[in-house]
C-alpha cells in the first residue's frame, strides 16, 4: 500500500508544477514583449534603472560632477555613457573643460535650461529610451536618451537633443 501512496503523491506533485511552469513562460513573455521605443510612456510607466541613471546625470551631475567637465576621471563618464560614447565625451571634455559656452547635457547654454522632467523609460530586451523635458527661454523643448545594455546595466549610447542632433555627431 505504502509504493502506491507514494506514486499518487509524486504524481500530484508533479501535475502541480505543469500550471506554474505555463505560467512562468507567460510572464517572461510578456516581459519581453517587444515595445515601441519611439513612444512616451504612459503615466504610470514603473520607474527602472534605466531612467534613473538619466535622473541622476541630469539632476545630481548637472551642477557638480558632469562628465563632460570631468576630464581627468574618465569612471565618472562609464558610470553613465557606453565606452564608445565615454570616450567622446571625455575627449570633449579635454577640448572645452569648464569653460564650455553648451552645456552638452542638452545642446544648449547651460542657464537657459529650466524645470526638468525625467519620464520613465521605455524598455524593450537590451534597448531602452528614456525622454527628458525641460525648458528653454520658457519653450518646452524634448530629447531622449537612447540607452543599451553593458555588462548587465544600461548605459547612454546616444543623446538626441531638441533640435534633432545627436552627441554621436559632435
Amino acid at each position: 500500500m505504502r509504493p502506491a501512496l507514494l506514486f499518487t503523491l509524486l504524481l500530484l506533485a508533479a501535475c502541480q508544477n505543469k500550471p506554474k511552469t505555463e505560467a512562468t513562460i507567460t510572464a517572461d513573455t510578456a516581459a519581453t514583449a517587444t515595445v515601441d521605443l519611439t513612444k512616451k510612456p504612459g503615466p504610470d510607466a514603473p520607474r527602472t534603472a534605466a531612467d534613473r541613471l538619466v535622473r541622476a546625470l541630469y539632476f545630481e551631475h548637472r551642477v557638480k560632477e558632469n562628465p563632460f567637465y570631468e576630464a581627468a576621471d574618465p569612471t565618472l563618464a562609464e558610470q553613465f555613457f557606453t565606452k564608445p560614447v565615454a570616450a567622446k565625451v571625455l575627449a570633449m571634455a579635454k577640448k572645452t573643460g569648464k569653460k564650455a559656452t553648451v552645456n552638452p547635457l542638452f545642446n544648449i547654454p547651460d542657464k537657459q535650461a529650466e524645470k526638468m522632467w525625467v519620464l520613465p523609460a521605455n524598455i524593450s530586451g537590451n534597448e531602452a529610451v528614456v525622454f527628458v523635458t525641460y525648458n528653454d527661454k520658457g519653450k518646452p523643448q524634448e530629447m531622449r536618451c537612447e540607452m543599451t545594455k553593458q555588462d548587465g546595466r544600461f548605459r547612454i549610447a546616444d543623446i538626441v537633443y531638441a533640435d534633432g542632433s545627436r552627441l554621436s555627431g559632435k
